[in-house]
């Protein structure tokens, strides 16, 4: 973790990735589905827990947000519907913002 929490920043990113980011209980589903979960420094599961726990600028510094590919196997997977690609192309346009 670097920086300090940001307690908003589940709520921002839910309301810029259309997510139900807080309904994820971390089954991990997304990950073992991610054809690029072996080359990213966190995974998909580990990336919606950072977000839930306000990890802003560990998440927009990671390399994690620019190896997913978009192929959405992480939200067909997710029982809650919850696509991790959707969550990183906000964290990617906040990342360049």
């Amino acid at each position: 973790m670097s920086g300090p929490l940001d307690w908003r920043f589940m709520d921002i990113v839910a309301e810029r990735s259309g997510q139900p980011i807080a309904t994820c209980y971390q089954c991990r589903k997304c990950t073992a589905g991610c054809p690029t979960a072996f080359v990213m420094d966190y995974d998909p599961a580990q990336i919606v827990h950072m977000v839930q726990m306000g990890q802003r600028n560990a998440l927009l510094s990671s390399q994690a947000i620019w190896m997913c590919v978009g192929c959405e196997t992480c939200g067909t997977r997710c029982p809650n519907g919850i696509c991790v690609g959707r969550i990183n192309d906000a964290l990617r346009q906040m990342a360049v913002e």
